[in-house]
């Protein structure tokens, strides 16, 4: 038995700009397990809001291997032990997933089955705009229109301009995706009041994670589902989430496993809130993990393959804005 991991280099379709930072391309890892039952492949999606780097990835990875003893990852308690030492989130997702397809037809089980999920589905997902300049919003819409949900990077600067601007070209429902760009809750709520009539669906978290009391008081406040990002990652305090948002969004790469993302998943629904699946800028090999909540969730937003120019795998198929499992 064997595990490494690759490097591979994703050129972007646009340049993907949030409010926090941009891009060209992303470098991400493909993670493969030789094994007499098969080869199994991950993917490790870095995310540098989290500490995540190619380096970093790298150094805590090679550190991992030089200790593992892969023959005794014979179950899943046995595998959660091993990655106890494992700090970065992607790279714990990365290397438990490979480990669980493993495990899971060592079993004679499907992936699915093995963690007691529901049937991946056919789902609609939203697609992505990252921060643009005005005068490129209609010819990046043009594409777009079987999408019935669009996810729109705004910031406090270019936000009310950008959508006004989308709101001319396209009736898709909005999703509006602030990656923590308001610092302020009356300079945010000014922002929202140019919201009306524009078909939103959800805002997702206008503030930084640390502005808990600000979210409780614009949740009492706003008009719109507010969606948690930021705010949870591979633990979530949901008594204190439940009076923060109306929503989550479980990212793999960010919950750094599918164990915990299958938890987090059901915890929600205990205190109310529903669930998206989100992603990060990923090949097919990362959102085919994604694909297996896809019956768990009442939003989805599985496009990261969508934004990659050379996306090698296709192990997901999108027509019409919906996605299936290859």
């Amino acid at each position: 038995m064997k595990l490494w991991i690759e490097k591979i280099h994703l050129d972007l379709k646009v340049n993907w700009k949030l409010s926090r930072n941009q891009t060209i391309f992303k470098e991400n890892f493909i993670v493969h397990l030789e094994t007499p039952i098969g080869h199994f492949r991950s993917e490790i999606a870095p995310n540098i809001r989290y500490g995540e780097t190619i380096e970093n990835i790298s150094a805590e990875f090679d550190l991992f291997n030089a200790n593992l003893n892969l023959k005794s990852i014979n179950s899943i308690d046995a595998l959660k032990d091993s990655l106890q030492v494992v700090k970065l989130h992607a790279l714990r997702f990365g290397l438990e997933s490979v480990m669980l397809s493993y495990l899971a037809k060592l079993h004679g089980r499907d992936l699915t089955s093995y963690l007691g999920l529901v049937a991946p589905q056919k789902v609609s997902t939203s697609f992505s705009m990252p921060i643009i300049p005005v005068n490129e919003i209609e010819a990046y819409l043009k594409p777009l229109e079987r999408f019935e949900s669009l996810k729109i990077k705004v910031n406090a600067e270019t936000g009310i301009e950008m959508l006004r601007e989308i709101r001319k070209f396209s009736k898709a429902k909005i999703r509006v995706d602030a990656n923590e760009g308001w610092n302020n809750l009356e300079d945010y709520l000014t922002f929202e009041n140019t919201l009306q009539g524009m078909n939103i669906e959800l805002v997702e978290q206008p503030f930084p994670a640390i502005m808990r009391e600000e979210y409780k008081e614009l949740k009492k406040r706003t008009i719109y589902k507010l969606l948690a990002d930021e705010s949870i990652e591979d633990v979530g305090d949901f008594s204190e989430l439940s009076k923060q948002f109306h929503a989550v969004n479980i990212k793999l790469m960010k919950t750094g496993s599918l164990l915990k993302a299958r938890d987090l998943l059901i915890e929600a629904k205990k205190y109310g809130l529903e669930s998206m699946m989100g992603c990060m800028i990923e090949t097919t090999i990362g959102i085919s993990y994604g694909m297996l909540f896809s019956g768990m969730v009442e939003y989805v937003d599985l496009d990261g393959f969508l934004l990659v120019k050379n996306e090698p795998f296709h192990l997901v198929n999108e027509a019409e804005g919906h996605l299936t499992l290859s």
